[in-house]
């Protein structure tokens, strides 16, 4: 009977391990960012989430051109959606205000635009005139979109 007890008791014991190492590992699962943000804290080599550092005024080119703004909406694009969504917000990424006018037309940024692997997510405000002074690049958060507007 002795043997029978001490084999009952062995397997309680195993029992109680198991599930302390699950409810362990459950814990160490459910939380790992936050330990993980612990650790970096602890020694050193936290970093801070990344905002980015919008809007930029680029006022010191003489023109510019539908592949130049091009750039500019798919870097907007591309920074938003890359941060967390909690990050992300309605923001003016950039204010385009060339010295001697915009060397473009409207039908053909449209052009370029629809060649970029965003052109869904871009909209050209109908009543953009290149003729004026400016125009805006703005993320809207929103379905993660890019206005084009003045």
């Amino acid at each position: 009977m002795p043997k029978a007890e001490l084999a009952l008791e062995y397997v309680v014991r195993l029992m109680i391990l198991l599930v302390v190492v699950a409810v362990v590992v459950s814990l160490i699962l459910n939380f790992k960012d936050e330990i993980r943000v612990m650790v970096k804290k602890v020694f050193g080599t936290v970093e801070s989430p990344s905002k980015p550092d919008f809007p930029k005024i680029i006022d010191d080119k003489k023109t510019f051109n539908p592949g130049e703004i091009s750039t500019y909406v798919e870097d907007c694009y591309s920074t938003m959606t890359s941060l967390p969504e909690d990050k992300q917000e309605d923001i003016v990424c950039y204010v385009l205000i060339p010295k001697e006018g915009f060397s473009t037309t409207k039908t053909q940024l449209e052009n370029v635009i629809s060649g970029s692997s965003i052109k869904d997510k871009v909209y050209i405000n109908p009543n953009l005139d290149l003729g004026k002074s400016f125009i805006k690049i703005q993320y809207q958060d929103v379905g993660n979109m890019i206005n084009i507007t003045q």
